[in-house]
């Protein structure tokens, strides 16, 4: 009686370790393991196991952590006294709007095993969730051009998730630093990007221009990471000195703007709005955007006019 007692109280109850394939998966892939169920000192009645991911992340100094999914594994089962051990396998996908691990973005596993009348047992596990291969292609061809990622690069912002960079090296162009948005729409990858440019003869002076780069996709296969970074070189030379080459971008191609704005992106198309609330699909960490703002007590609205936006995308602005 006293066993039970004290089972129920989580001591000397059930105890549950998830154990991952691998501690590493791209969005898309279907994350696999087993969960190690391993009984105590009494029998006990599992109402439920369930694995949730959840995110952790840093916004304008708040940390905030949401689900982003439950995946049920097993239902109605028991589990027996001590030395009873059971592994059940479980699989499930990451899904492709999330976004990628940074150090102010992080994901871990919560394995809960629901007993019946009892303290539940847990287990939390972290998982790195890494970009598609056409982004990590990208960002691997940036830093060929000894672009270097900032501190806080993948950030959340807006419009998802942002990357930035400085120069390493002096390059053929007034670069300072490069910021970086990833749109994946069918077929083809998007960079909406922000050129931070150097002004000839005022010192520490600099100017801003705005520019989507379609990525070509026979420049996203494995082996021609060279080929891609010279084409963005090419273009963001082109972007740099002839302002005119870059292309229009229209708010309507990607949704309406909350609130009735009208807005555009670069000087000359395509364009992206919507992104609140997860409703932008293919714009890397729309997901659960809406609701991380929330919880740190913004609005969509907010956000925009707090940013100094006002749909006309004069930048990046971080939360």
């Amino acid at each position: 009686m006293l066993k039970k007692l004290m089972a129920k109280l989580g001591v000397g109850a059930a105890t549950v370790d998830l154990r991952l394939d691998r501690p590493a998966y791209r969005l898309g892939e279907t994350i696999t393991g087993a969960i190690r169920i391993e009984g105590g000192s009494v029998e006990q009645r599992i109402s439920e196991l369930s694995v949730l991911l959840m995110m952790k992340v840093n916004v304008r100094g708040q940390e905030v952590t949401r689900p982003v999914h439950t995946y049920p594994v097993s239902r109605s089962f028991t589990v027996q006294p001590k030395p009873f051990v059971q592994e059940i396998p479980f699989a499930f996908e990451l899904p492709a709007g999330l976004a990628v691990s940074t150090p102010s973005v992080q994901y871990y596993l919560h394995t809960k095993l629901d007993v019946e009348r009892a303290l539940d047992p847990t287990d939390l596990d972290p998982v790195q969730v890494l970009p598609p291969e056409p982004v990590e292609r990208v960002l691997n061809a940036l830093a060929r051009l000894d672009l270097r990622q900032k501190p806080d690069s993948g950030k959340l912002t807006p419009y998802g998730q942002e990357f930035s960079f400085f120069t390493g090296r002096p390059l053929d162009i007034p670069l300072k630093e490069l910021e970086v948005v990833f749109l994946s729409t069918p077929g083809e990858l998007r960079l909406l990007t922000e050129l931070d440019l150097a002004v000839p003869g005022r010192f520490g002076g600099e100017m801003e221009r705005k520019a989507e780069i379609v990525v070509p996709q026979d420049l996203l296969a494995a082996d021609r990471e060279e080929e891609l970074s010279r084409f963005l070189l090419d273009t963001l030379r082109t972007y740099a000195e002839n302002p005119q080459a870059i292309p229009y971008v229209s708010m309507a191609s990607y949704g309406q703007p909350p609130h009735g704005h009208q807005g555009h992106y670069g000087h000359h198309g395509h364009g992206m709005a919507g992104m609140i609330g997860g409703m932008a699909a293919g714009f890397l960490g729309g997901m659960l955007l809406g609701e991380v703002m929330e919880e740190i007590g913004e609005s969509a609205g907010d956000m925009f006019e707090e940013a100094g936006l006002d749909f006309d995308f004069d930048g990046f602005d971080e939360l």
